[in-house]
């Protein structure tokens, strides 16, 4: 399996976040006052969002290349903020922006976790 790839930035802090996705359990309609709810998987994987700043052009293109080449694959990511290593997919394409100058990149990424 595939680790992404390490680059000179790291995830920025603001902005970072790491969320369950809320789908393990179904509510149904509380018409009658109380909710119907209905458990449908016991795992309920995070969703990590976060920025690369200042991504220089040469790991940009390491990054969409990453990309183009496990993007229906999940592959290692080191979390930096939890201190591990967790098995992820990618959750949408990757976003990038220029980033104050013609020549760096800010790059949005957004992960899934696929095993718990």
């Amino acid at each position: 399996m595939n680790t992404f790839p390490n680059i000179e930035r790291k995830p920025e802090q603001r902005g970072f976040s790491v969320e369950p996705t809320g789908e393990a359990v179904l509510i149904g309609s509380v018409a009658s006052g109380y909710p119907l709810l209905n458990k449908l998987f016991t795992y309920d994987p995070e969703i990590i969002k976060f920025e690369l700043p200042a991504v220089i052009d040469a790991d940009k293109i390491t990054v969409m290349q990453f990309y183009n080449d496990n993007k229906d694959v999940p592959f290692y990511w080191y979390n930096d903020q939890a201190r591990e290593t967790i098995e992820v997919c990618f959750y949408s394409q990757p976003k990038c922006r220029l980033d104050g100058r013609r020549d760096l990149w800010r790059i949005t990424i957004e992960l899934i976790q696929v095993s718990p």
